[in-house]
């Protein structure tokens, strides 16, 4: 036991990682056998993993890595065997890399609920312990003594203090922000929508009425025209409340130019590594995700589109930290947050996941052939048993007053100080020639020119009448402006008829 840990894989740890290791083995020898370890997105999960796994297996011992998702099993399988370990098999149905007498076993929790003999093992690593799993509290329940280490980084569901003995903060995504680890980011939003109207389905907003909200016309123009504005083509993913929202968004982006596509539940493994493979290369430049792209995902990501309201805290922290980690060309992040999340639940740095929350969980037995309806993961609320979209419950908490301005309808960001937005007599000159070489290549008059500076700061020019270099985000603001014409018109023509 004393030194089950601390057989190294090839890969070295960094300074908090091996103290996270540290402290689990502390709390083990301690007396505690289910003990969850909180590590945020970036913060090296899988390698942490492979040292547990690997100290295992020098001593002896015998290992089951449960996944919370299927299409991560080879992804698991390939992490392993990348830092030595290749005594794996696989509990899968009908998987190639089945073979029970492997000393490693990666099992989808999905597999395990069929199993009747859960299979030997000395220590049982759980991904994502915050989903809760029957298959895992009743193997838990039927050996007490084995070892169980919990992975999350939003180890934030109601019952998990009474599922588990104790908790381990490896790091936090403040402490790997400012080690350079993870992307520093940005937060825009627009008016926060009106979600009044909206009801509340175990703890979390019922996505037919967020999706009415969210399909707006115009807040669905102004999401496309404020990415026209601020997005530096950037590779984004983006999150819609239900497909057909993720269908619509997806299509106006590509309409504008901007080559997206949509990943949904039922998007299968070829198709979706296809569009990933696509993402990489530059081809897509946005993919629109329907609750499917919140964990597993390591993409060069430097943008976060979130047009998916909701109450859940642990929800928020899984879908920005898909942007946060830290690959070449995409040191830091940006965030157009349509939702209104973060003003909502606070800032993903500023969330706290130091402590685990109890509850009662009252779980029904299986007595007929057709499904049953199920609870809500967080809440306890009964929900229809195919539900795809399992709401989590989550601490409402809103950012102080004075974090956010608005400024003529455009994004803005959110920062802990109120910080205006303003340009020197340079930069606005820089603007007016940019403009005028703008119009001259359209074939305008000089005239647009005078009148969309003005449009953009207010007054007049103040410069010489002279053509110049076009900045990127000059000719996005314009782009911007094209559009937002085009929505107005479209209404106008609407309302005409």
């Amino acid at each position: 036991m004393k030194d089950m840990f601390e057989s190294p894989a090839k890969k070295e740890l960094r300074p908090y990682q091996a103290r996270a290791i540290a402290s689990l083995k502390s709390s083990i020898l301690a007396g505690n056998r289910r003990v969850v370890l909180a590590l945020p997105t970036g913060a090296g999960k899988t390698l942490i993993g492979s040292h547990i796994v690997a100290g295992a297996l020098a001593k002896g011992g015998k290992v089951t890595f449960c996944a919370p998702m299927i299409s991560l099993i080879d992804q698991t399988v390939d992490a392993f065997e990348a830092e030595g370990i290749d005594d794996i098999g696989v509990i899968q149905a009908s998987h190639a890399r089945t073979r029970a007498s492997a000393a490693v076993q990666v099992a989808s929790v999905q597999t395990l609920v069929r199993r009747e003999a859960m299979p030997a093992a000395s220590v049982v690593i759980v991904d994502e312990c915050h989903v809760f799993s029957q298959a895992v509290v009743d193997w838990m329940a039927a050996e007490p003594d084995l070892i169980f280490v919990g992975l999350s980084a939003t180890p934030g569901r109601s019952g998990m203090a009474t599922e588990w003995d104790d908790l381990v903060v490896g790091t936090t995504t403040r402490e790997l922000m400012d080690l350079g680890f993870l992307s520093q980011f940005t937060v825009y939003a627009p008016t926060e929508p009106d979600l009044s109207g909206v009801k509340i389905v175990a703890g979390d907003y019922q996505a037919k009425g967020a999706a009415e909200v969210m399909e707006d016309r115009g807040l669905v123009g102004d999401i496309l025209q404020n990415y026209v504005l601020h997005g530096e083509g950037r590779p984004t993913l983006g999150f819609a409340v239900n497909v057909a929202h993720a269908k619509r968004m997806a299509d106006e982006f590509t309409t504008a130019g901007i080559p997206s596509a949509y990943v949904e539940a039922r998007t299968d493994t070829l198709e979706r590594q296809a569009l990933q493979d696509q993402f990489r290369r530059g081809d897509l430049q946005v993919i629109w995700s329907v609750r499917t792209m919140t964990t597993g995902v390591d993409l060069p990501v430097s943008g976060i589109i979130d047009a998916a309201p909701t109450r859940s805290a642990m929800l928020h922290q899984q879908k920005i930290g898909r942007g946060l980690r830290v690959n070449p060309g995409t040191e830091d992040l940006k965030i157009w947050d349509h939702a209104g999340n973060t003003l909502r639940l606070g800032f993903v740095d500023d969330l706290d996941w130091s402590e685990l929350k109890r509850g009662t969980r009252e779980i029904k037995e299986r007595e007929a052939s057709e499904p049953l309806p199920k609870k809500c993961q967080d809440c306890a609320n009964v929900m229809p048993p195919k539900t795809k979209e399992c709401p989590i419950c989550g601490a409402a908490q809103k950012p102080p007053a004075g974090w956010v301005e608005t400024e003529d309808g455009e994004l803005v960001a959110i920062n802990r100080k109120v910080k205006g937005k303003e340009y020197t007599g340079e930069e606005k000159k820089v603007w007016y020639q940019a403009l005028v070489s703008i119009a001259r290549e359209r074939g305008y008059s000089d005239g647009w020119a005078f009148h969309k500076f003005r449009e953009k700061f207010g007054v007049g020019p103040s410069s010489a009448k002279v053509a110049g270099p076009v900045p990127a985000q000059v000719r996005s603001w314009v782009k911007s402006r094209q559009i937002a014409y085009a929505k107005a018109k479209a209404r106008g023509d609407a309302h005409a008829s």
